[in-house]
């Protein structure tokens, strides 16, 4: 039985030492190096490429998707990688602006009694520089909700 290259199909392969008490032979065509008698199966590009998208999605996590198609989180992030590489870089639209809360979330969340948890807070909008806008949080006053 002669063996064949696991990329490429080819017959033109030479020994190339031995690895876990196995023959390990590479390609002479394409360079891939290989064990014969070695089960384990390329993934497919439609699967490779599915993996992508239901990332991309924000829908599954790395370790989903490697038990979904059984292979280890770390191929799954080179899936993911070797595809984004490719990608051009976003196109950001004019007039298209990032706000950062800074884990202002943390602070408004926490249960603090003495600032009045429970009870709307005013919300003040502001350009304290050009090209930089700041939200800021005021504690309402104690009549606030009164007529």
């Amino acid at each position: 039985m002669q063996v064949r290259c696991k990329d490429c199909g080819s017959f033109k392969l030479v020994r190339n030492g031995k690895a876990r008490k196995h023959q390990r032979y590479k390609c002479k065509e394409c360079g891939l190096s290989f064990i014969e008698g070695d089960r384990r199966q390329k993934t497919p590009v439609e699967a490779q490429a599915l993996a992508v998208l239901l990332y991309g999605m924000g829908k599954s996590s790395y370790g989903f998707i490697a038990k979904l198609f059984k292979v280890s989180r770390t191929a799954v992030y080179h899936w993911i990688r070797n595809f984004c590489e490719d990608l051009p870089p976003p196109q950001v639209p004019e007039g298209t602006y990032d706000i950062e809360f800074d884990e202002m979330w943390h602070y408004v969340t926490s249960k603090k009694t003495n600032s009045g948890f429970g009870k709307p807070w005013i919300v003040m909008k502001g350009k304290p520089l050009p090209g930089l806008q700041a939200i800021v949080m005021l504690k309402p006053s104690k009549d606030f909700m009164k007529k």
